[in-house]
């Protein structure tokens, strides 16, 4: 054999075979400097050392220029790596993606909790196979996003990075999204590296980083499975820990997590990077470790691969293993994973761009147009009262006289999500120009303490950003004249203009108020990453704006820009139309003027809860639906709920038919219904699919989500809807026993929101307990136009259950065909929400327990109604 041949470098071995021989050849600092990926705003990624660079992350980000100047760049980097360290290992360049592809030119879509408002994953794995495109035009092969976090609390500063509240949306939305972004391009594969593992979303009081007081149950059956959907469907190849202490332990430094959960449960073989200085803070915040040396041993030992930090600590590493704390078999496993990563890449086949390639933009007319399309579909109409007798969307005239209004309405950077380029590279540039001592003495003392979200200009060069203003004045065009007034600022207690703003309103026919965030990361805005709420509210004076306006008797439209949900019920009860267009992108103003006069019937659903009391947070949507009576002074009731959503068409359910009475623990459960759009008008429905399972061994949630399809229905057009849900979607954890699926009654919930379902009906589990292999069915199968085999009318399927006593409990009688109705309707309309917390009491307890509110003699009444013909 030649002297010369290097198995790593052959493409025809496996890749076991070239990660091993290129390990042999590798001398320990060699080895070291590949579990670094230094951060390029913070340390000049672009000046490797002799040994080089494992990644880089943002160092495409960092340079700010135009991407056939960055392509050039990154093909340098390259060259350095591959002509200029002895082993020639080429580098993993890795960057944000989040709402696309964080570079400046690139596209920026819709916020990540707009991207699941539109309940439709076909369209964000759409969305992803674009961002992984531009992504690959410039040499960028691993996405730092998305997040599968459930949002757990509205407080919580980073629910806009979320796909919502529910397990089930949010695996489905980010499993969509890898999808598309790592089979973007043929031949040119991208990790997308999905955050934060595990439960970050659950940190106490909804405060960044903080602990989450999480249980094994709840860390398997709600928070895991997000990330086993993306692993399992989306074949995520990257993960990012999470900066929390799960129950006194960092995710950072737990095996139990990234080996055990993460890798054998979940079947993961990809790569795992830090969060920024998460190493560092096992030491520094944490406490576990007990020096930075230490901290990186117990990060490797415990799964972590990738460093990714603001300085560069390939030393420590060494230091560690020439100290004891590491060993290198240890430090060989972590290396081995990065160097198999860049082997299925293909990166030391293909390393460099090719320049030509390189369109002078990313954001291609196809880009925007998709931008466009994901914001209209994102929008949600919360609330559409009449005015003078007909509901005041959409506008089928257009007004004589507009007033455009308030802060977020011509300013670009109020429509962007934290993680768009122009938000992170405008803060940036700021902190940059605030720190450098060659800087003019006036602009040093015109940035010294500016750092609140009016502070938050835009410095640097991006895309067409369409305002809400440009895009309502585009598509009124001549047929109005169109006001604008700003009102107040976005966070300053500054009341002088709202005046200006009233006077506007009383001289138009229309009033269209435009209020809610500025996305910033620790400073520069009221929302994002170290920015939690206390209240939920809307910042500053700007609920005083709304209401001086709504106070001048003109229609008004409130739009909403922001990436948290608000506590929203003073709105509710006073603006006649409601809509929220998130932080809608570049395109946010022309989608939303085109769903406000109707161009787009609105489809799109909360994927999280807007509360009426911020108090009562954290409460999941299958929480809302119970007794409002939370609190002697407060209700947890959702003002607007999960799932919900208005359009400019009526649609009607009927017809749910399953095809059996039971179905095995290990079978499938199929049912069809009918959906009907009963308007003049064409719209889209998203119908979802809830289920119960109404006795357990443990507490199971009073309502999850199993399914939803977003559906098209012309005027009049009715189509029938197939439902396949595996009886293992109601698997519970059983510290013992592992996944199990248990007999018993289930019930399932059809509609169009969580607290809208129309159609219910009930189906057994039968069988024996069925133990689940680890790889459950995770996933249902919502089909529209499907057909059922021997279909069995859903009234022949009612739960068999023994005779009702008064010492039958409320599930006995909720579960009873007869004993459901007539309790109804003696508790005023009470369903399995509202009566969730009581399930487990007798009939008798109940009367007990009210306390003289129902009459003593209930029982007797409600089973001698039970018991006639």
């Amino acid at each position: 054999m030649n002297d010369d041949y290097l198995p790593y470098r052959d493409s025809t071995q496996p890749v076991g075979v070239r990660v091993r021989d290129l390990l042999e050849r590798m001398t320990l600092e060699e080895k070291a400097a590949q579990t670094a990926s230094p951060f390029g705003t913070a340390v000049d990624a672009h000046t490797p050392p002799a040994t080089g660079w494992g990644t880089a992350t943002a160092a495409i980000a960092a340079l700010n220029l135009p991407p056939r100047e960055a392509a050039a760049r990154v093909n340098e980097l390259q060259r350095k790596h591959i002509e200029d360290t002895r082993l020639g290992i080429p580098v993993l360049l890795a960057e944000e993606a989040l709402l696309g592809f964080k570079v400046q030119g690139a596209t920026t879509f819709p916020d990540a909790i707009a991207q699941a408002a539109t309940w439709d994953p076909e369209l964000i794995r759409e969305m992803g196979a674009e961002i992984g495109a531009q992504m690959a035009a410039l040499g960028a092969r691993m996405a730092l996003s998305p997040l599968a976090d459930v949002a757990r609390d509205p407080r919580w500063g980073r629910v806009g990075e979320t796909y919502g509240e529910d397990p089930y949306l949010v695996g489905s939305t980010a499993s969509a999204f890898v999808r598309g972004l790592q089979n973007a391009v043929p031949g040119s594969p991208i990790i997308a590296a999905l955050k934060h593992f595990v439960a970050y979303g659950a940190s106490d009081g909804g405060r960044n980083t903080e602990p989450a007081q999480v249980g094994d149950r709840l860390l398997r059956e709600f928070y895991g499975v997000p990330f086993e959907m993306a692993i399992r469907d989306g074949g995520a190849d990257g993960i990012m820990p999470s900066y929390n202490d799960l129950d006194g332990v960092p995710v950072t430094g737990s095996p139990e997590l990234l080996d055990g959960l993460l890798r054998q449960d979940y079947g993961f073989d990809g790569v795992v990077i830090s969060d920024l200085d998460a190493i560092g803070q096992l030491h520094t915040k944490h406490g576990v470790s007990d020096s930075l040396v230490a901290s990186f041993a117990d990060a490797i030992r415990a799964g972590v691969d990738i460093d990714l930090d603001n300085r560069v600590s390939t030393d420590r590493i060494v230091e560690a293993v020439e100290t004891g704390l590491l060993t290198e078999g240890e430090l060989d496993r972590a290396v081995g994973a990065i160097l198999r990563a860049k082997f299925r890449l293909g990166l030391f086949e293909s390393p460099y761009v090719d320049i030509d390639s390189v369109p002078e933009t990313l954001d291609s007319s196809a880009a925007r147009g998709l931008a466009r399309r994901v914001a209209e579909r994102s929008v949600v109409l919360l609330k559409n009262d009449a005015v003078n007798g007909t509901p005041l969307l959409p506008l089928t005239r257009t007004p004589d006289t507009i007033a455009v209004i308030g802060p977020n309405a011509d300013r670009p950077m109020g429509q962007l999500g934290h993680y768009a380029y122009q938000v992170l590279d405008s803060m940036t540039k700021r902190f940059a120009l605030a720190a450098n001592p060659q800087a003019r003495l006036e602009d040093v003392e015109e940035l010294r303490g500016k750092t609140g979200a009016d502070d938050a200009d835009l410095l640097v060069d991006t895309v067409p950003l369409v305002t809400f203003l440009q895009g309502i004045r585009e598509r009124a065009g001549d047929a109005a004249t169109v006001l604008h007034e700003v009102g107040c600022p976005v966070e300053r207690m500054d009341r002088s203009d709202i005046p200006a703003a009233v006077d506007a309103a009383r001289r138009s026919d229309l009033a269209v108020l435009v209020v809610g965030d500025q996305a910033g990361i620790n400073g520069f805005g009221t929302v994002g990453e170290g920015l939690d709420s206390a209240t939920c509210e809307l910042p500053g004076v700007q609920r005083e704006l709304v209401e001086a306006v709504l106070d001048t008797g003109t229609p008004t439209i409130v739009v909403l820009s922001h990436a948290r949900p608000y506590v929203l019920g003073w709105l509710a009860d006073r603006a006649p139309a409601i809509v929220s267009a998130w932080l809608g992108g570049e395109e946010a103003g022309a989608a939303t003027a085109a769903v406000l006069f109707g161009d787009v019937n609105p489809a799109g659903r909360l994927p999280i809860a807007m509360l009426e009391n911020v108090g009562s947070a954290p409460v999941p949507y299958w929480r809302t639906l119970q007794s409002n009576d939370s609190y002697v002074d407060g209700s947890a009731r959702a003002v607007f709920p999960f799932g919900h959503g208005l359009s400019y068409s009526q649609f009607e359910y009927r017809n749910l038919a399953f095809q059996a009475p039971q179905v095995g623990t290990d079978g499938v459960i199929r049912c069809t219904f009918t959906v009907s759009n009963t308007s003049d008008r064409d719209g889209d429905e998203v119908v979802q699919v809830y289920g119960r399972d109404l006795v357990a061994r443990v507490v199971r949630r009073s309502r999850v989500l199993l399914g939803f399809q977003r559906v098209f229905l012309r005027a009049g057009e009715e189509r029938q809807v197939l439902v396949e849900i595996p009886s293992e979607m109601f698997a519970l954890w059983d510290r013992r026993e592992g996944w199990v699926v248990e007999p018993g009654a289930l019930r399932l919930f059809i509609g169009g929101s969580s607290a809208s379902t129309p159609l219910k009906g009930s189906v057994e589990l039968s069988g024996e307990v069925h133990h689940c292999s680890r790889n459950r069915a995770l996933w249902s199968t919502v089909t529209v136009d499907g057909e059922l085999t021997d279909v069995v009318e859903v009234a022949r399927v009612e739960v068999a259950v023994p005779a009702l006593t008064s010492a039958s409990t409320i599930g006995d009688w909720l579960s009873h065909p007869r004993g459901r109705a007539v309790l109804s309707d003696a508790l005023n309309g009470a369903d399995e929400e509202t009566l969730a917390q009581a399930i487990g009491l007798t009939l008798d307890q109940l009367v007990m327990y009210s306390q003289g509110a129902l009459p003593a003699d209930l029982p007797q009444t409600l089973l001698t109604q039970v018991t006639e013909v």
